[in-house]
């Protein structure tokens, strides 16, 4: 009787002084964006152009011309995180074939090759509690193709 007792005391004792050797982990810190600060973020993110899309809906509205403009592409974003987000939005608009007086969808709005172009800075705030998208700063001028 006591040698199966002392049998598995002698196991028990192996098996605690091999065991598992402590794992040595690497501790990574991730990326963190302080609030307040600006950071960059990717131009295809779905708040980043509906954002855009904004921005580009308020200056149709403000602009003197009788066309519309369309969003070509987003150049470059930054956006802070306070009591509500802010981007700066670097964008390209091209002029397209519609009339403003057409109540037509933007969407179904071509921009021509021919048709001018415009670079565009866009500080648009959105309040995601509420919903809201608001127009803070726009800054357009002329964009000219360059063919290096």
């Amino acid at each position: 009787m006591y040698l199966p007792l002392a049998l598995l005391i002698c196991l028990s004792l192996i098996q605690l002084s091999i065991g598992d050797q402590p794992v040595e982990e690497r501790i990574v810190p991730r990326k963190h964006h302080r609030t307040g600060g600006w950071f960059d973020l990717h131009p295809g993110a779905i708040d980043v152009q509906e954002a855009a899309d904004h921005g580009v809906k308020m200056f149709n509205t403000k602009s003197k011309g009788k066309k519309m403009f369309k969003l070509i592409s987003v150049i470059g974003v930054k956006t802070q995180l306070t009591n509500m987000i802010v981007y700066k939005i670097d964008a390209l608009l091209g002029k397209t074939n519609c009339s403003k007086s057409d109540n037509r969808a933007l969407d179904s709005c071509s921009v021509s090759v021919k048709n001018k172009k415009m670079r565009c800075l866009f500080v648009v705030s959105h309040k995601p509690f509420l919903g809201q998208h608001e127009l803070l700063k726009q800054r357009c001028k002329k964009h000219l193709e360059t063919t290096e």
